[in-house]
């Protein structure tokens, strides 16, 4: 389960994660916030909470049948989860196309700091 959350900050796309996501997840509630907060202000801002019960993405959301890709976004946070999910985004983080950081819940206040200090960074170039 995925769900838009009040945003932590203005001009941050904020969102809770939870259980499995699905593809249908990520097509109907993650690509149209993007793409919105992309032609409003060039700038697109992630922060994704998850509690423990995170389970990951639905194999074929991952397998090549249906594959996805996040649409451009200039940087993400993500906060909480279960353990495996600060190795997963450690590890992803560097081929992603946008700044990535992962906080434990209890560093909350750290990771909304982090997104807000990308809010004011300079739009990076396309090459």
């Amino acid at each position: 389960m995925l769900c838009q959350i009040a945003d932590i900050t203005n001009g941050v796309i904020s969102l809770f994660a939870s259980g499995r996501l699905s593809t249908q997840d990520y097509c109907n509630k993650i690509v149209p916030i993007i793409e919105e907060y992309q032609r409003a202000s060039g700038k697109v801002c992630l922060y994704i909470e998850a509690d423990v019960l995170l389970e990951g993405w639905e194999s074929q959301s991952l397998s090549g049948v249906g594959e996805l890709q996040l649409p451009r976004f200039d940087a993400l946070v993500l906060v909480g989860g279960p353990d495996w999910f600060g190795n997963a985004v450690r590890l992803m983080g560097p081929f992603m196309q946008g700044e990535v950081a992962w906080y434990a819940l209890e560093d909350k206040p750290q990771a909304i700091e982090w997104i807000t200090a990308k809010l004011s960074c300079p739009l990076a170039q396309e090459s």
